[in-house]
């Protein structure tokens, strides 16, 4: 398997971060943005007349087998965000979150939330995983279903910079009830993905000294068997993620690692536009 990047930088800023940030993998450059508009992705949210960062990507992963094909993709309409190692690694190779079996309850139908990561950076997007492990000879339904029935949801309260993202169900299949009915339920197991990330400013202190994103929330689910239905249900959760914070590019332009991201700044904004460099920073930190 091999990582390349792409970018609209020139290739001495790109070289200059490969040596910043120790890259051994290749960096390409398309200042032209050649290669992004042939692909497609090119960033129409920024207006092309007075932004010096016109040409960028909408920020994205291809992976790409062994015989060419794009076997999967993650593209995002924010430069904000970005894909976890998580979501990539399980989409490339399989590999699946690490997590206890979920204790099982003799006849009900019992749930486990856990996030799929370690560490949570701001703009980077991890999964909530929402685990059900059913009984046997029992089903959980999938959207629609009839009015007194609940489909398996899983909802995640709002709060300040968190950017929710539609759940991931499994797949359904066709299941008809006795009076003719057919509805779609999930076959066994099952487990649900909310991609999500945080902006920043969903920080909080935990007890132990942490710094922590708490997401809280609610799964709401109905099992039935071929002969009836139990009450639908509803837990909420509660779960504290170790989170780290990330300065602002606009307000430090000075690289701790030495990459003086000024002068990369300047050649690129001196190849888009006559606007002074100061007068763009200014913008930047305003937004």
């Amino acid at each position: 398997m091999a990582l390349y990047t792409l970018s609209y930088d020139e290739a001495d800023a790109l070289a200059d971060f490969a040596r910043s940030h120790g890259i051994t993998y290749p960096l390409l450059s398309d200042p032209d943005s050649e290669v992004i508009e042939a692909f497609g992705i090119l960033n129409t949210l920024i207006d092309p007349d007075d932004h010096p960062w016109y040409g960028i990507p909408y920020p994205g992963v291809y992976l790409v087998d062994a015989d060419g094909v794009i076997a999967d993709k993650f593209f995002e309409s924010s430069f904000m965000l970005r894909p976890s190692a998580e979501q990539l690694l399980r989409a490339a190779l399989g590999e699946q979150l690490e997590l206890p079996p979920v204790e099982r309850v003799d006849g009900e139908v019992a749930v486990d939330v856990a996030f799929d990561g370690e560490m949570w950076w701001p703009g980077v997007v991890h999964d909530l995983v929402v685990r059900f492990a059913v009984p046997s000879g029992q089903h959980l339904y999938g959207e629609p279903v009839p009015d007194g029935m609940v489909a398996t949801t899983v909802e995640v309260d709002d709060q300040v910079s968190l950017v929710v993202q539609p759940a991931r169900l499994p797949p359904t299949s066709p299941h008809t009830l006795g009076t003719g009915e057919t509805l779609q339920i999930f076959d066994g197991d099952v487990t649900v993905r909310v991609p999500m990330t945080h902006l920043g400013r969903a920080l909080v202190p935990a007890d132990d000294g942490r710094t922590v994103v708490r997401l809280t929330g609610t799964v709401r689910w109905q099992s039935c068997d071929d002969e009836a239905c139990h009450l639908p249900r509803n837990e909420s959760f509660s779960i504290e993620v170790p989170a780290a914070k990330h300065d602002s590019p606009a307000s430090e332009l000075e690289h701790p690692e030495g990459m003086d991201v000024r002068v990369r700044l300047g050649e690129m904004v001196s190849r888009r536009t006559d606007r002074p460099l100061g007068d763009i920073m200014r913008e930047a930190t305003a937004d």
